[in-house]
Order: C-alpha cells, then sequence, then structure tokens
C-alpha cells in the first residue's frame, strides 16, 4: 500500500489520468494543494527574514539553489525504488525552459516586494494570480474555468484590492513599490502556473520540479554574481536559506502533483490559502501595524478560496 502510495505521488503523469477524475483523487489533490499552501507561507516568512540581510538577487537564486540538494536525494530514493527514470522529450525541455524563464521573474519581483513591503500586503497582491490564470490557462492548457470558478475568484481579486491604503498624511498609495513588484509577481506566476500544468502531463511531478529549479538556478546565478560579497553573504545565512531551499521543493513538488488531479487555476486558488497565514504571521512574526486592518479583505478573499474548493467537492 505505501508503495502504491507513493507510485501515485511521485510518478503519475497527467495524460495518463481520465478526463474525469473520481472524488477520492480531487480530494487527494486539494489536500496536496493545502501542503502546498502551508510550505508556501514558511518560505515566505524566510524569505522575509533575510529580506533585509542579503540583495534580493542573491535571494532569488539562493531560493532555488539551496533547494538542489534536496531534490537530488528525492530523486535518488526515488530511482532506487523504481518510481523514476530519466527520459525526457524535447518537448518536456521546451516547457522547462519556458516555466523556468517565467520563475525567474516571478520569484525576482517577489523577493523585491517582500523587501520593500509588509509580508501580508505582498501576499495579499499575489492573489491575483487565481483570476488572472483563469484568464489565461483555457487559451494554453484547455483547462475549463465554470462561472463559479470566476465568481470565486473575483471574490479574490477584490479582497486584493481592499488591501491596498494610502498614507493618511501625504495621500501616497502605501508601499507602492512593493505592490508594483507583487502584481507584476503574479502576472509571471500566472504564466508558470500554465507551464506547470503542461509540464506535468510530459513527466513526474518529482522530475519536472528539479528540472525547472535546476534551469532557474542557473539563469540567476549570473545576476547574483553581480552583487558585491554574494559568496560571504551567502555563507553567513546558509541555515536559514537551507530551510528555505527545504521548503522550496516541498512547495513545488506538492503543487504539481495537486495539478495532476486538478486544473491549474483550481490549484493556485487553493494556494493562496497561504494568505491568511500570511497576515497572521506578518503580526506575529514582523510586528506588522497595518496587519490587523488586512484581516477583514484577506477574510475576503477567504470567502472566495472557500467557493472554489466548494464547487469542485
Amino acid at each position: 500500500m505505501i508503495l502504491e502510495i507513493t507510485s501515485i505521488l511521485l510518478a503519475i503523469p497527467l495524460h495518463d489520468s481520465p478526463k474525469i477524475i473520481t472524488k477520492g483523487q480531487i480530494t487527494m489533490g486539494i489536500l496536496i494543494a493545502v501542503l502546498s499552501a502551508l510550505t508556501s507561507t514558511a518560505k515566505d516568512v524566510t524569505s522575509k527574514t533575510l529580506g533585509g540581510a542579503i540583495h534580493p538577487d542573491i535571494s532569488t537564486c539562493s531560493s532555488f539553489l539551496f533547494a538542489l540538494p534536496y531534490y537530488v536525494i528525492a530523486i535518488a530514493v526515488a530511482i532506487v525504488l523504481g518510481f523514476e527514470q530519466l527520459l525526457f522529450s524535447k518537448w518536456f525541455i521546451a516547457l522547462v525552459l519556458l516555466r523556468s524563464i517565467t520563475d525567474v521573474f516571478a520569484e525576482g519581483c517577489k523577493m523585491r516586494a517582500l523587501t520593500f513591503g509588509d509580508i501580508s500586503l505582498v501576499a495579499s497582491f499575489l492573489s491575483l494570480s487565481p483570476l488572472l490564470l483563469a484568464i489565461i490557462s483555457p487559451m494554453i492548457t484547455d483547462d475549463i474555468v465554470t462561472v463559479v470558478d470566476l465568481l470565486a475568484l473575483s471574490l479574490i481579486v477584490c479582497g486584493s484590492f481592499l488591501l491596498i491604503q494610502r498614507d493618511a498624511d501625504t495621500g501616497k498609495v502605501f508601499q507602492l513599490k512593493a505592490i508594483l513588484y507583487a502584481c507584476g509577481a503574479s502576472i509571471a506566476f500566472s504564466l508558470n502556473h500554465c507551464f506547470d500544468r503542461l509540464v506535468v502531463s510530459e513527466s513526474s511531478p518529482l522530475m519536472a520540479a528539479f528540472a525547472v529549479t535546476l534551469l532557474a538556478s542557473i539563469f540567476t546565478l549570473p545576476i547574483a554574481l553581480r552583487r558585491k560579497n554574494v559568496v560571504s553573504a551567502i555563507i553567513a545565512h546558509r541555515r536559514p536559506l537551507l530551510v528555505r531551499g527545504g521548503f522550496e521543493t516541498m512547495q513545488l513538488v506538492s503543487k504539481l502533483i495537486a495539478m495532476s488531479f486538478l486544473e491549474a487555476h483550481i490549484v493556485v486558488g487553493i494556494l493562496r490559502l497561504s494568505l491568511l497565514s500570511s497576515v497572521l504571521s506578518g503580526r506575529l512574526y514582523f510586528q506588522e501595524t497595518r496587519a490587523t486592518t488586512r484581516l477583514v479583505p484577506s477574510l475576503l478573499i477567504y470567502l472566495g478560496l472557500i467557493t472554489l474548493i466548494m464547487s469542485h467537492l
């Protein structure tokens, strides 16, 4: 039984799955997506603690680079157990390349947003990606978006816009630079979510996650090396970077597994469950003074997420 479950989680290809999946598969996909959301919050909290300590370019590269050891160990174990094989199609390589490029932009924007703004604010504007994905994914992945899906995703976006605040004295938008970077990350994330959905049709979630992470680390390494004291910064913060690498690995692998069962916009909508925990962590760990006022808009987003999940159970 354990081997059967492991083979499903590590090596299920999308194109081998039936078009109409069972209730059990839907439930498993939702639970795994929730796990991805929780590890995403843990990763963002770790990134926020590093925000003022190292340059965003170094942080972006390290996010990918420090995940590679975990992938190497996991893949080695999977190959020994007979769950993985090193076979890659040209289409898989092309998808991985596209996904890695969009991931570099997405993570780069997010790291900069976390540097300039509160984690609760950044996490909220990343919630724009599900709605963008609902518009983009039918053209790229042929996923079907229902009216209820659009309604739920619209609630998520409305909650996000309610989080925009202006300074009482100047009238300027609070942490505008962080908002702009977070919106840029949302656009890039919506594209790489589409490529995630396609790439798991060509390979197992574990192998696909490793491939995109490897390429992303290669793309970002020259950018990080241009910054001063990059080696000393990485050595000084190696422990939190290694911890975040573990969260990065768990988040991406579980997300791709969930996409083996569910359509892309559903998985990404569920991933926004990380928003509420990000708002709470912003208040508890970083003493963000505006985190409490963001709770009501966050609950509106949470309502949209519940509607999205319940419509597919």
